[in-house]
Formats: C-alpha cells, structure tokens, sequence
C-alpha cells in the first residue's frame, strides 16, 4: 500500500512538472502532437501506479523522454514554418469575405448545423452577418463579423473613454493578496485605510478589487 501512495504522489509531481514546463494551454487548445503526448503520458503514468511489479523507472523514463522530444520539437517548429503546417496542419477558410466555401467545409468533415452552432456560441445568429469564419490549427473557430453587424465603437463615436485597465483582486476570501496589490500600486496602508472608510474590514470581504485607475 505505501508502495503505490509512494508511486501516486511521485508520478503525479513528475507530471504535474512535465505538463507546465509543455506551457500554459488547454485541452481543447493542444496542438495534435501534444495531445497525443498527453494521451501517451497518462498510459505510462498509470500502468506502474496499479503493477507495482513494474519498475518505477519504466514511468520515469518514458515521460521525461516524451517530453523532451516534445520541448526539442516545439523549438523546431518555432524555426521550420513548413514543419508546423506538416504536423499541425494550417488554418482553414469556411467563410471568406462572406462567401460560404462549401468545399472546404466538405474537407473538414464540417456540416452545417456544427458551423451554426458555433456560430451560435458566438453570439451570431445568421450566417449572412458574417465575413470571415476561420477553422484554426486547434480546431477553434475564430468569427468575424461583416463591419455593418458590428455594433459602433468609442472611436467611431469621437468619444474620449478613460482605458479602466484590469481588474485586480486585493482580498479574495477575507486574504490579502500582496502580489496584486504590488501590481495595482497599492499597499496594506491604503488598502486598510479604504475598508476602513467603508467601514468594514478584510474578514468580511470574500472579493475586493481595484482596476489600473484606482476605481473599486
């Protein structure tokens, strides 16, 4: 039983590492090499967990060398253009200028309701309101609408907006967060003096946020 706790925790740091150090993106973001070496990494990983027969080793090595290659990889393709669109393939035009590309949308085995729907989960609810519906390498829809179904913005407008910036959480669940507070230009002073205007304090606060203008 310790045996495989042991074999548990290890294997799960190991991949814990192996998966940050392969960045930051999501499931439904990975390119098709890595989704496969995130599919090959949790077959090796899990075989030793319940064969406790099998060396530890077995697992180690397998996931160091899968990510190895997949690092030595990403760094090529990064200098081989031509070796990513091999691999990964290239972004697919299905609405170009408002025109529907039928052929393409046969290519990539896409009927129709799917491309509605996505288009749906856009907020789009006519086809015809769109110019440009790109399949990227990820299999994500990127939508862009024609400019007369866009609504105006300030610059259109000749309207002067102050850039609120980001939000940035001070308190999250009654604790001060002093990275973000270093990052909004705040400090424990001022955060402490402004609950205290509001008359409250940090343990009855669950989120207090400020944007890069100051505003709460």
């Amino acid at each position: 039983m310790i045996t495989v706790f042991t074999r548990t925790v290890l294997i799960y740091l190991i991949l814990i590492i192996s998966m940050r150090l392969m960045g930051k993106r999501q499931v439904g973001e990975l390119q098709l090499s890595e989704l496969i070496v995130t599919i090959m990494l949790s077959d090796f990983a899990a075989t030793p967990i319940y064969e406790t027969d099998i060396p530890f080793a077995y697992a180690v090595i397998p996931i160091l060398l899968l990510l190895s290659v997949e690092v030595i990889l990403s760094f090529i393709i990064l200098h081989v253009p031509k070796l990513k669109i091999l691999l990964g393939g290239k972004p697919s035009f299905i609405i170009r200028k408002g025109t529907l590309d039928q052929k393409e949308l046969k290519r990539q085995r896409m009927c129709m309701s799917e491309l509605i729907g996505s288009l749906r989960e856009q907020g789009i609810s006519d086809i015809g309101d769109v110019e440009y519906a790109i399949l990227e390498e990820n299999g994500k829809l990127s939508v862009f609408e024609k400019a007369s179904k866009k609504p105006p913005s300030a610059e259109d407008l000749n309207l002067d907006l102050k850039e609120p910036g980001i939000s940035h959480a001070l308190i999250l669940d009654k604790i001060i967060i002093d990275r973000n507070l270093k990052e909004a230009g705040w400090t424990r002073t001022r955060l402490l003096k402004k609950l205290g205007q509001l008359g409250t304090d940090k343990d009855n606060i669950l989120l207090f946020s400020v944007n890069d203008c100051g505003e709460t």
